[in-house]
């Protein structure tokens, strides 16, 4: 066996190893009295020490790339499966239809946004659309998604995918840190979560900084967002299919979209044991842990100078955006 071959068997351990033993660790500074407390919970410290591990050792990504691939893809997905299991009809009950007509929004203005400011900026119509729906809808998974209908270059996919991570972990960081200046409740704090930061994983770990009140409603809100994948890119495929592109096909609405729906009925219907309910929600939190474990350790600090400043100016005039509509969004609902 050469030495190719040779990391390339061990691309899986690797890389699953590694995510499994950044969440480990976070999980016990998260324990250390105080520092939950100040906002760093297991699954934001999972993101930091995650970025930490992975640009110390700039070979790990590489070396482990199939077992990051499977932590911060199927396993973060089956996490946000599971996360189901801690939402019950109260949560969505505070969301409501209200709730949809605020994704509605946030997504279509964030579009439609991206598409305007790109060109003002400059900025290839391919970047610009990616980035518009890694924003609006669900980060990296959407910027692949809607790759897969323009066929875009792959540097473009790639800078979009770096610019919405970075982002979406800023937000997660950001938005607990402003929520005493807020003025809102836990309930419409996690809305504004869930309408604000980009990545599945994150509106977890920034919500969950707030209580299960929060987390709740921010991942039930940020599901609203997600469901509009579908109908976005099905529109994306329609307008703006170039020579090259891979498929037509809408990717349709995610599994992991439907495991959730049928944790939270099998919550809501008191089927099952408590004590399987309660290792089904840490089993939850382990799973989001790895993954953004492993999400942090390919987000290397060196590539984003590489990106391109105008790849940077359109993500951040979005991020901010996303912040002020959202929580303009929020504030009305609650004085409606």
């Amino acid at each position: 066996m050469n030495s190719t071959t040779a990391l390339t068997a061990y691309s899986l351990p690797t890389g699953l190893v590694a995510s499994v033993a950044v969440a480990a660790a976070a999980a016990a500074l998260s324990a250390v009295p105080g520092v939950s407390a100040h906002g760093f919970g297991w699954l934001p410290l999972a993101v930091a020490l995650g970025i930490v591990v992975g640009n110390l050792w700039p070979a790990l990504p590489t070396r482990g790339a199939d077992g990051f691939r499977l932590a911060r893809g199927t396993l973060m997905r089956a996490g946000i499966a599971l996360y189901g299991l801690r939402i019950g009809i109260d949560e969505l009950g505070s969301v409501g239809w209200s709730g949809l007509a605020m994704a509605l929004a946030i997504v279509l203005s964030t579009l439609a946004l991206a598409l305007t400011l790109g060109r003002r900026l400059g900025l290839d119509t391919q970047a610009a659309v990616l980035i518009g729906c890694g924003s609006a809808i669900c980060g990296a998974a959407a910027v692949a998604a809607a790759d897969s209908v323009i066929g875009a270059r792959a540097r473009h996919v790639s800078a979009a995918v770096l610019a919405v991570v970075v982002f979406g972990t800023l937000g997660m960081y950001l938005l607990p840190l402003l929520r005493p200046l807020s003025g809102l409740d836990d309930s419409s704090f996690g809305l504004w979560v869930g309408l604000s930061v980009h990545e599945l994983g994150h509106v977890v770990a920034g919500a969950a900084a707030a209580g299960p009140e929060a987390a709740a409603s921010a991942l039930v809100e940020k599901m609203m967002r997600v469901m509009l994948l579908a109908p976005v890119v099905m529109l994306i495929a329609a307008g703006l299919r170039v020579p090259g592109a891979t498929s037509l096909r809408s990717p349709g609405v995610p599994l992991f979209l439907y495991g959730f729906v049928v944790m939270m009925a099998l919550n809501a219907s008191g089927l099952l044991p408590l004590w399987l309910q309660s290792a089904g929600a840490e089993a939850a939190q382990a799973l989001l842990a790895v993954g953004l474990a492993a999400l942090g350790a390919n987000t290397r600090l060196a590539d984003m100078a590489h990106a391109g400043w105008r790849v940077w100016a359109l993500a951040a005039l979005l991020w901010l955006w996303l912040l002020l509509a959202g929580f303009g969004l929020v504030s009305l609902g609650a004085l409606a």
